[in-house]
C-alpha cells in the first residue's frame, strides 16, 4: 500500500517530465534485475541446503543399514553410495 502510494506521487509530482521518467525507468529495470538475481542466488543455495540435508539422510540411512548388518552391495543399491563412502561411516 505505501509503496502504491508513494509510486502515485512520484508520478503525480515528476511524470509530466521526461528527464525523470527516463530515469525512473532504468531505476526499475535496475531494482528488477537486482530482484532477479536475488531471487537466482536465494534458490541456489536453497539447492545446495537441499543437496546437503539429502547427503545427510543418506548416510544415515546407510549408517543403520549397516549397524544392522545388511551387505555393502544392497546397502550400496538402496542408497547409491559407493563402497568407499560406506566404509566410511
Amino acid at each position: 500500500m505505501l509503496k502504491d502510494r508513494l509510486s502515485n506521487m512520484h508520478s503525480a509530482l515528476y511524470g509530466g517530465y521526461e528527464e525523470f521518467t527516463e530515469v525512473d525507468m532504468t531505476l526499475k529495470q535496475m531494482h528488477e534485475s537486482s530482484s532477479l538475481r536475488a531471487i537466482e542466488k536465494a534458490e541456489a543455495r536453497a539447492e545446495v541446503m537441499a543437496a546437503k540435508a539429502e547427503k545427510r539422510t543418506t548416510s544415515k540411512i546407510a549408517k543403520a543399514m549397516k549397524a544392522s548388518g545388511e551387505a555393502i552391495s544392497k546397502i550400496m543399491d538402496y542408497t547409491g553410495l559407493s563402497r568407499r563412502e560406506i566404509a566410511a561411516l
